[in-house]
């Protein structure tokens, strides 16, 4: 729709988590690549590669290390690479050319990348085993992003109830995807939308049921 304001993304709020630099592991979803990089907010980098990062991505296999400075990160990110460079591969095609870090692909590596991971931690790095469970605490936490999502849609496209499926408007794609998040990771999205709201994404959701159950 001409004139339509832009649609808030769901999962970050354009805020960067200061003084902290993690590594990370994203495993693909039903294949054996994984990447590896280091990020200041891993959200944000999820979402790079796919608004629908929780299909792209196994996230229950998916873990973060915390580093202590940026540096840090980058010496042991740089020092993994070189030891698994036998397991170096290009991208999925799944992942968009945009997203960038192609080639910090692995295939085959996550046996070994879990025990760079494990020595970390017995050095007493902090480490993140489960990224779902990362990424659930993260939404979780943000869950007041759903309602300036739905306001800033609504500016653009009127009552949930007369909005057009998601495949009309980029935008309406991205808030269906962001719903979805709160869907694949088992968040109740009750009391946080609209019962409008709601319908629309039962309708439109590529995980939720006509009845809007997961």
């Amino acid at each position: 729709m001409a004139g339509a304001r832009r649609i808030v993304a769901l999962g970050n709020g354009g805020r960067r988590l200061r003084g902290r630099t993690y590594l990370y592991v994203f495993p693909c979803a039903g294949e054996d690549y994984a990447k590896l990089g280091i990020a200041t907010d891993p959200m944000t980098r999820l979402q790079a590669f796919s608004s629908r990062y929780y299909s792209l991505f196994d996230l229950p296999l998916g873990w973060l290390v915390e580093a202590e400075t940026e540096q840090e990160a980058r010496s042991w990110e740089t020092r993994w690479k070189r030891q698994l460079r036998a397991h170096a591969a290009p991208a999925p095609l799944t992942v968009p050319a945009r997203a960038g870090g192609h080639t910090e692909w692995l295939r085959g590596a996550l046996g070994e990348l879990s025990q760079l991971r494990d020595a970390l931690q017995l050095e007493g790095f902090t480490v993140h085993p489960s990224l779902q469970v990362w990424v659930r605490e993260r939404l979780a936490r943000q869950a007041e992003l759903l309602a300036s999502a739905e306001q800033a849609a609504s500016s653009g496209f009127g009552a949930p109830a007369t909005w057009p499926a998601a495949t009309a408007h980029p935008g309406l794609l991205r808030l269906r995807d962001g719903l979805d998040a709160y869907a694949a990771l088992q968040l109740p999205i009750d009391g946080l939308v609209s019962a409008e709201l709601h319908a629309w994404h039962a309708r439109n959701s590529l995980l939720l049921t006509a009845a809007g159950q997961w």
